[in-house]
């Protein structure tokens, strides 16, 4: 078990469960799965599974087949799929059904216990880069699965440790960079100093530049194009700190803007999806041991709140909303409350206007969803 498991706010986390590292579309699936656009993977944080689903209810689920660890995390990068099971150090790459068809090990045996990787990200020549949140380093993997390299964090905090969490590469104007958040949470796990961006070159493996966000804890990062739009909740016990919310990082510049602060969203923001200027979040409110969460809408263009956490179609009483992707022109919301059918994966229609409206029916997976991604 990790020391961030998602399942408890008291204290700012790190990642919360999102498609990091790309921005993959809706693609068509092995003949084994047809129809299937959407993979999920799903905890109960003792056990976790992992598949694939299909707008019309169609489940495909992999659970027991490969030990999956208990404490799981998704990532979409360059046409590729991966499930981290971070209790574990290992990287599963996952076929269109969602079912393991490689494992990488991502321990770094100079480092007590797990070395917790929290994201992977591809580069062109075929290496895997992954944030190591507890070995504060960035581990890339030869496509073989060897080590090629690590690249070490520890000078980026004053405790040793920056608490790496997400990682994206994007072919920039200036060549192929990856871009690393660093949570910097000092003194752990209160977000109290600012995060920041390492700009590394792909090539060189050189960190060229450091980048001071506008907001701190990113607890998401999510990638549309050369935009990342990270999910920044500061604390989540306060709702209101001026520099949370949501965050616009333009990775051609390095440059970034907190464009929605989380006061005005109405919780502290623990997920985003963007399609278009439609910009859709997962908020959660700051009642210890609570942390109630909400789906919320604003403009992708302007920042400018839409429907905020009092207005939303959709709100849970705990912290129940996991998992946040679109999916074509549906957006997905995992639930970790249980139903009848299962535990479900809400189905909301946008439109031009950014508003969504629920489906009739809802998909359902047999464990508490922690991730829902499209298929790349």
């Amino acid at each position: 078990m990790t020391a961030r498991r998602a399942s408890s706010l008291m204290a700012p986390l790190a990642a919360i469960l999102a498609c990091g590292g790309g921005s993959g579309s809706s693609g068509g699936a092995p003949s084994s799965c047809p129809g299937a656009a959407a993979l999920w993977a799903a905890s109960d944080y003792s056990s976790s599974a992992v598949g694939s689903v299909s707008l019309a209810g169609k489940v495909d689920s992999v659970a027991g087949a490969v030990d999956l660890g208990a404490d799981p995390a998704m990532s979409i990068s360059a046409g590729r799929a991966f499930y981290v099971a971070r209790d574990e150090d290992a990287i599963f790459e996952l076929d269109g059904c969602g079912a393991p068809k490689q494992r990488f090990s991502a321990h770094v045996a100079s480092h007590p216990g797990t070395s917790d990787p929290y994201a992977v990200a591809v580069a062109r020549d075929g290496t895997l880069w992954i944030p190591l949140f507890l070995a504060a380093s960035v581990l890339v993997l030869a496509p073989d699965g060897s080590v090629a390299r690590t690249i070490d964090l520890s000078s980026f905090d004053g405790d040793g440790n920056p608490d790496a969490s997400n990682i994206v590469i994007v072919d920039t104007p200036a060549g192929e960079k990856a871009f690393v958040a660093l949570d910097r949470l000092n003194p752990y796990p209160k977000s109290v100093q600012p995060s920041w961006m390492l700009r590394i070159d792909v090539t060189t493996a050189k960190i060229e530049a450091t980048v001071a966000l506008a907001g701190r804890n990113p607890f998401t990062v999510t990638q549309a194009g050369s935009i990342l739009w990270l999910a920044d909740p500061g604390n989540f016990d306060d709702a209101t700190e001026a520099d949370a919310g949501i965050e616009r990082f333009d990775t051609s510049t390095s440059t970034t803007a907190l464009v929605t602060p989380e006061a005005q969203l109405g919780g502290s923001v623990a997920q985003v999806a963007v399609s278009g200027s439609c910009g859709t979040a997962l908020v959660a409110d700051p009642t210890p041991n609570v942390n109630a969460t909400s789906l919320v809408t604003f403009d992708a263009s302007t920042g400018a709140p839409l429907v905020t956490a009092s207005r939303s179609p959709l709100t849970t009483a705990g912290f129940d909303l996991e998992g946040l992707s679109w999916v074509g022109v549906d957006l997905l919301v995992g639930d970790r409350r249980r139903a009848a059918g299962g535990y479900p994966i809400h189905v909301f229609a946008g439109n031009a206007a950014c508003t969504v409206m629920e489906r009739t029916n809802s998909l359902f997976v047999p464990m508490p969803p922690v991730a829902v991604c499209p298929i790349p």
